[in-house]
């Protein structure tokens, strides 16, 4: 068996990217009932799904990001599929673009992860509550989320990096 060969997961560590996914869907449910009064929406389960996809994306397969997002939906009541369509796409992208992405820099990585969760957000809102739809929240929301993408990623890698 050489070194090319694909170790897949096993399900403890998918429990544990799960459960910091859900980590961060639930922060965003707190944060974002006081977030939202300055037209601000953060993101952190969306970052830190990706997060995941695009530290380990020989592990994190599309079935596995469908699954996540199954999940999800289910656990915080969604729109069934909401999540896990966003979740696959996202996942699909990374998986096409992730030789490309390992030689960005710190703030490229930053604005397409922004980009891609403001992008979340804005169908979100599209397709779940049209009357509540801001340009506002999306301009905030796209800075803030590629600040906290740099901060989640430096967490997420160091916590990576002790448990797998």
């Amino acid at each position: 068996m050489g070194s090319s060969a694909k170790i897949p997961m096993k399900f403890n560590d998918h429990l544990i990217v799960l459960f910091t996914i859900i980590f961060g869907f639930l922060l965003d449910d707190y944060l974002n009932q006081f977030t939202i009064k300055y037209s601000l929406e953060v993101n952190f389960g969306f970052l830190i799904f990706s997060y995941w996809v695009f530290a380990m994306p020989e592990k994190i397969q599309t079935l596995a990001a469908m699954l996540y997002g199954m999940i999800i939906d289910l656990f915080f009541s969604n729109v069934i599929g909401f999540n896990m369509l966003f979740f696959v796409a996202t996942s699909y992208i990374i998986h096409l673009y992730v030789f490309r992405f390992r030689i960005f820099s710190y703030f490229q990585l930053s604005v397409f992860f922004s980009a891609s969760s403001s992008f979340y957000i804005a169908c979100k809102y599209l397709l779940l509550s049209p009357y509540n739809y801001s340009y506002f929240v999306l301009i905030f929301s796209f800075v803030m989320n590629a600040i906290l993408w740099i901060g989640i990623y430096i967490m997420m890698r160091n916590f990576r990096r002790k448990i797998f």
